[in-house]
């Protein structure tokens, strides 16, 4: 995608946002060489949208905003707007994921999850707090399907939240959760959905997994 076909998609995307997000993002000067792309990429975005701002921050210096997101490695980025602040992507959000950024922030401006009715009541059962990692490579096609709904999910409740990986940066994560293909969801470190599945059953291990916790 060349510099002028990614502005045309970021402006079409976020046309309809309306309400100011957060853009909050950790880097690090040394060992990350996606962290200046991933930057220039924020930059590009918070110009194309009146809406949308970055605030960027580095994990070694300031420890304090990295500890009150919960932020262990770089380059992080968090989408925030007033209440919600549970939406994170690990990694460059480039290829097919910079859709489900945009998407993410589309999200986050609205507060509306997209979630079908049944989705929302099944939900609004819940009391404890639920992870939702999802597993994605930039040239997955299948991916942003399951990061979008991991992301609609933790719009839709506070006591979710939905963590999008870029299986091609962190090893050490791939190995913990034995990934051998994307995308791969994990909710609370005990429920591996390996592909695509439907709203309906992410819903339901959601549900289930809060009851159990």
């Amino acid at each position: 995608m060349t510099n002028a076909d990614r502005s045309a998609a970021i402006r079409s995307m976020l046309g309809s946002v309306n309400s100011a997000v957060r853009l909050v993002f950790f880097e690090q000067s040394i060992g990350c060489a996606s962290c200046t792309p991933t930057r220039q990429l924020l930059e590009q975005v918070a110009d194309l949208s009146p809406y949308v701002t970055v605030e960027t921050f580095n994990l070694v210096l300031d420890k304090d905003r990295a500890a009150q997101y919960a932020i262990d490695r770089v380059p992080a980025i968090v989408v925030c707007s007033p209440d919600r602040d549970r939406i994170k992507f690990y990694g460059a959000p480039f290829g097919h994921e910079l859709m489900s950024l945009l998407e993410a922030i589309r999200l986050t401006a609205s507060g509306e999850s997209g979630l079908s009715e049944d989705s929302r009541a099944r939900l609004a059962t819940m009391k404890k707090p639920v992870s939702v990692q999802v597993f994605f490579t930039p040239s997955c096609s299948f991916c942003p399907q399951m990061v979008n709904l991991a992301n609609r999910l933790a719009v839709e409740h506070s006591q979710i939240t939905a963590t999008a990986i870029d299986a091609t940066q962190y090893p050490d994560l791939v190995r913990r959760y034995n990934v051998n293909g994307v995308p791969k969801t994990i909710i609370n470190d005990a429920l591996e959905i390996v592909g695509a599945a439907t709203e309906k059953e992410v819903v339901e291990a959601v549900v289930q997994l809060a009851a159990e916790a």
